[in-house]
Parts: C-alpha cells; sequence; structure tokens
C-alpha cells in the first residue's frame, strides 16, 4: 500500500473525527463536520490529499451503498396509510419549488438545460438527515411523520427516474436526435427493470433461502447482487446508482432484508462519511465572493418557498395547522441527490464545475438552519401559531371524525394503541364519555364504523383541541409515550382547563418525575406497568376507593427510590 496515501487518509480520518465530535456536541448532522473536514483538507487551506481519485472512488461506492439501502429498507406499505396525500404533496413540492428554483438558476446566468439540472437538484429533502432528526424525537410515527416519510420516498422515486433519464444521455448518443435518446434511454431501462423483475421473482428467493443459515454469505450475496446490478446499469449506459437501487428494490421482499440492510449500514455510513468529505473538497473557495451571493438566495428560497409550498397544499387538502407547518418546516434542506445531480451535470458538461460548489454551500447553509428548525419545529409552531390563522384546512368535513355535537365531562384519551385499547374498554365498561385521538387511519375507520366518537389528528394541534371542548373535559389519558409532545400537551391543555386531570405514558423514570413537575397527576411507564395495572387503577379511582392525588404520591416516592432508578 502507498505508505503517503495511508498517511493521507489516517489524517482525513482524524480531521473527520474531531469535526465529528464537535458537531455531535453542538446537537449537528455529522454531515456538516464532513463537508468541513474536507474544506479543511482540501486544496483552499492545507491541502493535506493529494491522492483525490482514490478518495473519489470511495465516494462513488458511498452513493451506491446510500441507494442500495434505501432500495433494501423502501417499504410501499408505509404509503399506503397516506399514499394519495404524500402523492400530491410529494409531486407539487417538486414541480412548484422546482420551476422557482429554475428560474432563479436563470437569473444568475445558466444556460436553460443547466437551469433545469440546477432546479431539480435543488427541488429535493435530505432523506438520511430528516428520517435522523425525525428518529431522535421520536416521530416517526407521527402524523406529520408518516406524511414526510410517505414525501421523502416519492422524492426518492423521481430522483431516481431522474438520475435515469441522465444517465441516459451519455456523450455516445449525442449525435442523436432528443426523442432517439429517450427511445433507446426507456428501451435499457425497460430491459434493466425487466431483468431485475425476473431475478427478483424467481431466483433470488430460492438462492437466498438455500444460503440464509450462513449470515456471513448471507450479506456477501446481497453486496455481490448490489455490484451485479450496478455494473448491469453501467453497461445498459445508466449510472451505478441505478442498478444499485433496483438491488436493494429486489431483495426489499425478501425476510432476509432487515439483516442484509443492517449489516450494510456500517459500511454505508463509512464511504458516506468519505463522500462527504470529498464534496467539501471540492469547494471552490478561490471565487467565494461569486460563489456565496447566489448560496444565500438559493438558501433563501429552499428556506421559504418549500414550506409554503407543502402548507398550501397540505391545507387544501384538508390537513391542519400545526401538521401542515411542521411538515414544510422540516423539509428545508437539500438531498443527497442534490450533490448526485450536480456533479452528473457537471461529467455531462451541462453544469459548470463551480455548481458543484454552489451546491455544498447551499447543503451547509440549510443542513444547518433546518436543524434547529426540525429540533425546535414545536416551540416555532406555538410562538407563531396567533400569526397563521391564514392557514385553514379547506376539506374539514373530509376528514375521519365522529363527534358527537356537544361534550362534557368526557375523557379525551390519546392514541387508541394496544394500551389505548386496554383503557378504552375499561372506560366504555365504566360508562365515561371517550372521544378517541390518534393517527392510525385504519384505526379511526374502525372506530368510526363503532361509532365510537374520535377524530383523525395530532393531539397538540390546538385546532384540535378546541373541537375537543378541552375546556369541558374531566380527564385526559395519553398514550403516546413521547416526551416533547406529551410535555406540549399538557401545557396546551392545562391552559385550555386548569382542572383537567391528566395521565400520561413516559419511557423513562426521568422524563416521569419531569413531566409530574409539569403538573401532569399520574404517569404510567409501559415498561413497568401494563394495560391491565392502568385499567385496575382506574377502576380504585372511578369508584372512589383512591385518588389521582394519593395515587400521585406513591409513584413519585417510587421513582425517586435508587433501586428504580
Amino acid at each position: 500500500m502507498d505508505q503517503a496515501f495511508l498517511i493521507e487518509f489516517g489524517l482525513v480520518l482524524v480531521v473527520a473525527t474531531g469535526l465529528g465530535i464537535i458537531a455531535r456536541a453542538l446537537r449537528q448532522p455529522l454531515i456538516l463536520a464532513y463537508l468541513a473536514a474536507g474544506v479543511i483538507i482540501g486544496p483552499f487551506v492545507f491541502s493535506l490529499v493529494e491522492n483525490s481519485e482514490l478518495i473519489e472512488s470511495f465516494a462513488s461506492i458511498g452513493i451506491i451503498f446510500l441507494l442500495y439501502l434505501i432500495g433494501l429498507e423502501l417499504n410501499p406499505r408505509k404509503l399506503i396509510e397516506v399514499g394519495k396525500s404524500a402523492l400530491v404533496i410529494g409531486i407539487a413540492q417538486i414541480v412548484i419549488s422546482g420551476i422557482v428554483y429554475y428560474l432563479a438558476a436563470k437569473a444568475i446566468g445558466l444556460t436553460n438545460t443547466g437551469a433545469i439540472y440546477l432546479g431539480a437538484a435543488f427541488a429535493f429533502s435530505s432523506t438520511a438527515i430528516i428520517i435522523t432528526l425525525l428518529s431522535n424525537r421520536n416521530d416517526l410515527e407521527s402524523l406529520h411523520g408518516k406524511i414526510l416519510i410517505g414525501v421523502l420516498l416519492i422524492q426518492d422515486f423521481v430522483a431516481i427516474l431522474l438520475l435515469a433519464l441522465s444517465s441516459g444521455f451519455s456523450a455516445s448518443l449525442q449525435n442523436l436526435t432528443p426523442l432517439q435518446i429517450t427511445f433507446q434511454t426507456l428501451i435499457k431501462a425497460i430491459i434493466l427493470f425487466a431483468l431485475t423483475y425476473l431475478v427478483a421473482r424467481y431466483v433470488l428467493p430460492p438462492v437466498f433461502h438455500r444460503i440464509a443459515r450462513n449470515q456471513e454469505l448471507l450479506f456477501l450475496s446481497g453486496l455481490a447482487w448490489c455490484f451485479l446490478l450496478a455494473i448491469i446499469a453501467l453497461a445498459l449506459g445508466f449510472s451505478a446508482e441505478i442498478g444499485a437501487f433496483l438491488a436493494g428494490i429486489s431483495l426489499a421482499p425478501l425476510p432476509y432484508s432487515a439483516h442484509v440492510a443492517a449489516k450494510t449500514k456500517p459500511l454505508r455510513d463509512f464511504f458516506i462519511m468519505v463522500f462527504f468529505i470529498y464534496l467539501g473538497t471540492t469547494l471552490a473557495f478561490d471565487n467565494f465572493l461569486t460563489q456565496i451571493g447566489p448560496a444565500l438566495i438559493f438558501s433563501l428560497l429552499i428556506l421559504i418557498v418549500n414550506p409554503i409550498i407543502v402548507i398550501i397544499v397540505m391545507s387544501a387538502l384538508g390537513f391542519r395547522r400545526r401538521t401542515s407547518f411542521i411538515t414544510g418546516i422540516t423539509l428545508t434542506q437539500i438531498s443527497e441527490f442534490s450533490f448526485i445531480v450536480a456533479i452528473l451535470g457537471a461529467k455531462l458538461e451541462i453544469l459548470p464545475q463551480s455548481a458543484v460548489s454552489l451546491v455544498s454551500l447551499v447543503a451547509i447553509i440549510t443542513v444547518f438552519v433546518s436543524t434547529y428548525l426540525i429540533s425546535h419545529s414545536d416551540r416555532i409552531y406555538a410562538a407563531l401559531r396567533p400569526y397563521l390563522g391564514f392557514i385553514r384546512s379547506s376539506k374539514k368535513d373530509g376528514l375521519m371524525l365522529n363527534l358527537p355535537e356537544e361534550l362534557k365531562n368526557h375523557t379525551i384519551l390519546v392514541g387508541c394503541n394496544r394500551i389505548g385499547s386496554v383503557i378504552l374498554e375499561t372506560l366504555k365498561k365504566e360508562n365515561r364519555d371517550v372521544v378517541v385521538v390518534d393517527v392510525d387511519p385504519r384505526k379511526m375507520k374502525e372506530l368510526v364504523e363503532k361509532n365510537q366518537p374520535c377524530i383523525y389528528g395530532d393531539a397538540v394541534d390546538h385546532d384540535i383541541a378546541e373541537e375537543l371542548s378541552v375546556e369541558k373535559a374531566k380527564m385526559l389519558i395519553s398514550t403516546i409515550d413521547k416526551f416533547e409532545e406529551d410535555k406540549l400537551l399538557v401545557k396546551t391543555y392545562k391552559k385550555l382547563n386548569r382542572d383537567l386531570q391528566i395521565i400520561v405514558c413516559a419511557n423513562s423514570t426521568q422524563d416521569a418525575l419531569e413531566l409530574y413537575k409539569d403538573g401532569v397527576d399520574l404517569v404510567i411507564i409501559p415498561t413497568l406497568v401494563s394495560g391491565e395495572y392502568a385499567s385496575h387503577v382506574l377502576r380504585k379511582v372511578f369508584e372512589g376507593d383512591e385518588s389521582l392525588k394519593n395515587l400521585k404520591l406513591k409513584e413519585i416516592k417510587e421513582l425517586k427510590e435508587p433501586a428504580r432508578a
């Protein structure tokens, strides 16, 4: 091995690790640390890397692994719950924002084709960053979380199709007419997709069934299939990334896909790190003063245009203000695909090389800002809610709800999951008037068919709280066990009804003690108690054998014991 490269690559890892620790402490995505590492080791600062071709090769492998895992983890069932809405929101956002960014690209002097490429590059949001931040906030199963997953999947599909079409416009076909190029590209695409389907349908299941007992061979076979399809895609004139994505899609239905994905993630994370470091090295700061202006303009457009489009479309579809607002401000950064599109455009000489640096600068700005927007979305919404009266649902009657004309002395049950279902049955046996709030459309349909009072949406949405007549309610029971959401729920509902009795779920004793400080009457920790126990406690309260105050004092005492902490 070349010792010079070993030293260079070692320095790259040391710098990236150090900046990664700093980014983690500042609660920033590691992508920023990797881009910064690339800038530091790049030609503009210390010029620590001379063999950039090898690092570029590693970066290409990182993109292959990224798309392979996106395909491998792609679950179309996630789109079913919010499928139509996600499709409309995703397509509308891509088309409208793409047109805006195209016009902005034309305004800075790009050619018509170059402006289309740059407009498309900026139209997509980062799946990796959004999913990571939603997971950290435990928001993947929230209503806006499900919608975002659907929109991101739609964006990924569109990006893959655009990349497939773009990669078909290779240099060898430049002497053909656009119609001939499109026809040849479609024929090759049909061949590639048909081949993948046939192998996935008739070959992969029996082969992987035979090798599944050996985990190392299973993992190796998954990688082999990934790179085999990547090679075939290259042979047909497409990018290797397209083949990797199809490889992942074809393995996704197999019962072994989760194992292969889990084994592949560390490899992807490593090579993706190298990819973003490589992008950092490509930043051309020698013309920084000419780049920073367009970068700020595009960043501002992305931070404003994307949320506005999403909010307007979601309001038209009948979603409420909070769900529309939080979904919108989450889609305020550019995607990993943005880099791929920009690099491809530069390779095809459609975009100038400086466009890659422009995309990198926009990524740094938008990722940095959007991280704070997502992390503090609830606080931002609470502060801006009085000024968001213009955001109104135009299809309230289309929402899934079944509410009586008047609600009084009722119990609000948030989340009708496994524990919630048991509690609902207990409340009904005790002849309590119950209104259920949930974000699962299937559960709502089931409750409406049973004529159970219910409403579809996020309980923390102030509009939902108003429809629930919280000021007349007697009790709130939340089974969602999401700390930040529970805190916001308590704050919102206590403002409307100071006498409201509140019971919530929590994941830890620390969260429980914090919620008690916020005025919660009883905290149930699912890992310590079950739905049956919660029902037993409620019976004792309803029958007068125990009071919430005594139960609260007992549990606080138990939670503070060292053995329970």
